[in-house]
């Protein structure tokens, strides 16, 4: 099987992260729910404090992203720039402006929503 997801199927939605005005999309959910495939949009000024259950790859389109994980130095992300953050790592994620990620999660970082 393939799929193309465009541009006006992105279907943006708000999503409850506490410190973040966020919206995500995961227009691509593997079978079995074995990963996902979607954007994130930090619309605003965010600081967010956030657990990874899974790992995820992302790359910035737009803005910049700065990440902490405990335990290390910050590492801040701009366009062009993917990152890795692996399933257990505990982190802060301060968006100064506006981001907008493409991220893929192993497994699917959240469970298939119906439309």
């Amino acid at each position: 099987m393939i799929h193309i997801v465009k541009p006006d199927q992105r279907n943006m939605k708000p999503f409850d992260a506490p410190g973040a005005t966020v919206q995500v999309s995961d227009p691509i959910i593997g079978k079995e729910e074995n990963l996902s495939a979607g954007f994130t949009e930090y619309v605003e000024p965010s600081r967010l404090e956030w657990t990874f259950t899974y790992d995820e790859v992302f790359f910035v389109l737009e803005g910049a992203v700065n990440v902490h994980a405990t335990g290390q130095e910050a590492i801040t992300y701009e366009v062009g720039d993917l990152g890795y953050i692996e399933k257990g790592t505990e982190t802060i994620i301060t968006v100064t402006e506006h981001a907008y990620l493409l991220h893929i999660t192993q497994p699917a970082w959240r469970e298939v929503e119906a439309d």
